[in-house]
């Protein structure tokens, strides 16, 4: 145990710190918390903040699920020693693990995110997935997928690694940063998997057809037609998000237009005007002038 290897017992006996560090050891080692904090914080103002009784003090705090003072501590020695980050990792850790088995999320993430600032690689294997769902639920997802993605790599036998649920997530993260393309995959993974009575499935679909018509604007615009209408299409056979659908299958009718099929982009052009029956707005007045130049050859 930890207690065992780092907080050995000084033999010394010359000074009280001394005393103090060895009683405190004791009491460490007896599970008597409180009075250990006691004893290692008297060694404290005895011998001022050697790492050698911080240390001791700062386990001490974690052991009490004390988070706040066990983080003060550790994070003076990090200050001074990287090297304390290690042993600060496992404490909090196993904090973390303990939140999380009385049902307190919030408190596990409190012991877990300085663990995360110190470096990814110290989070636990078996912690990575219920941080990422914390901070994504948070859209923290700056720091969430980074999570998913190392958890997705660990040989964790977890049934979380194989729930469609962590699909959609890892789907909105990327969306979210701008990441678009590689959302898309993710979003098709889950609706694949996961049933339509699922909680996330319209959501799903919802950031799928965004997602879709985002990158057939930006495939336009870059010069790709054949990779934008193949978006377009399925955003408008998916049918959301609703507030994008008469745009889609306006730019439907302008790709179809420029690549020689003017009958599909009539059909297309049509669309904008059934889905706008109030025949007002700039779609609508676009789709109208299209159809006139399809049918009569007007400019």
């Amino acid at each position: 145990m930890w207690g065992v290897a780092i907080l050995t017992c000084v033999m010394a006996c010359g000074g009280p710190s001394d005393q103090s560090l060895t009683r405190g050891d004791r009491l460490l080692a007896a599970g008597d918390l409180d009075a250990a904090v006691a004893e290692y914080k008297l060694a404290l103002r005895q011998r001022g903040d050697e790492p050698d009784v911080v240390l001791r003090l700062a386990h001490a705090y974690a052991l009490r699920g004390d988070v706040d003072e066990a983080l003060r501590h550790y994070r003076d020695l990090i200050a001074r020693d990287s090297s304390y980050r290690f042993q600060a990792a496992a404490d909090l850790s196993t904090l973390a693990r303990q939140a999380l088995s009385e049902g307190a999320p919030d408190n596990m993430a409190r012991a877990l995110l300085p663990v995360w600032d110190w470096g990814l690689g110290l989070v636990p294997p078996d912690l990575k997935l219920a941080l990422a769902h914390h901070l994504w639920r948070d859209t923290d997802y700056a720091r969430s997928l980074p999570l998913y993605l190392s958890a997705l790599e660990e040989p964790v036998d977890d049934s979380l690694l194989r729930a469609p649920t962590l699909y959609y997530e890892m789907g909105r993260a990327y969306e979210a940063l701008g990441g678009c393309r590689t959302a898309l995959g993710h979003f098709e993974r889950y609706l694949d998997a996961a049933s339509s009575s699922a909680p996330e499935w319209a959501g799903a679909r919802w950031h799928y057809g965004n997602c879709l018509f985002t990158l057939a604007q930006e495939d336009r615009a870059a010069g790709r037609p054949g990779a934008a209408l193949q978006k377009l299409d399925r955003t408008v056979s998916l049918g959301v998000p609703q507030t994008v659908i008469d745009r889609a299958h306006l730019l439907r009718g302008e790709l179809l237009l420029a690549l020689g099929e003017p009958e599909r982009a009539l059909d297309a052009y049509e669309e904008v005007l059934r889905l706008n029956p109030a025949r007002s707005g700039p779609l609508v007045q676009q789709a109208e002038l299209r159809i006139r130049q399809i049918r009569f050859g007007h400019d």
